[in-house]
C-alpha cells in the first residue's frame, strides 16, 4: 500500500528539505507510519483521497524521529523529564509514551485527529421501552 503521506509533507514538517541521508530513510519511515496509523484507524481500505489531517499526522510522525538529535549522555531522545541528583547518585526519567520502540509513534493528539477518518464501531444508545 501506497504511504499515506510523502517526501513534501515531511519537509513541510521540518521546515527545512531532507538531506539524501533522510531521504531514504525517510521513505521506510513513511511507510512504518502509514501502517501504524492505518491499524491504529481500523479500516480496510485507505481514504481516496487521503485526507490533509491523516498526511499530517503520518509525515508528523516521521518528523519526529528525523528531527531528534541523536541521544547524548546528558539527556536521552524521546525524555518528557529528566532529573538528577548528586547524593547519593540518583537519576530518574519519563520517556514519551511509545517512543522507546524505535519506530514511528502515535501520541495523543495523533489518534485524537485520526479518530474521524477510522472506521471503528461507534457506540450508540437506543430507547429499550
Amino acid at each position: 500500500m501506497p504511504a499515506l503521506a510523502s517526501l513534501d509533507d515531511v519537509e513541510a514538517r521540518l521546515g527545512r528539505p531532507l538531506t539524501s541521508d533522510e531521504t531514504e530513510r525517510v521513505l521506510g519511515l513513511l511507510d512504518e507510519a502509514s501502517a501504524s496509523a492505518r491499524a491504529w484507524m481500523g479500516c480496510n481500505t485507505d481514504p481516496d483521497p487521503v485526507p490533509d489531517d491523516v498526511a499530517l499526522v503520518v509525515s508528523r510522525m516521521v518528523a519526529r524521529i528525523i528531527d531528534t538529535p541523536p541521544s547524548s549522555a546528558q539527556v536521552p531522545a524521546h525524555m518528557d523529564q529528566f532529573s538528577r541528583s548528586m547524593g547519593p547518585y540518583s537519576s530518574s526519567g519519563t520517556f514519551t509514551e511509545g517512543s522507546t520502540s524505535g519506530s514511528p509513534w502515535l501520541t495523543k493528539d495523533d489518534k485524537r485527529i485520526l479518530r474521524r477518518f477510522g472506521c471503528r464501531g461507534k457506540a450508540a444508545s437506543f430507547p429499550t421501552w
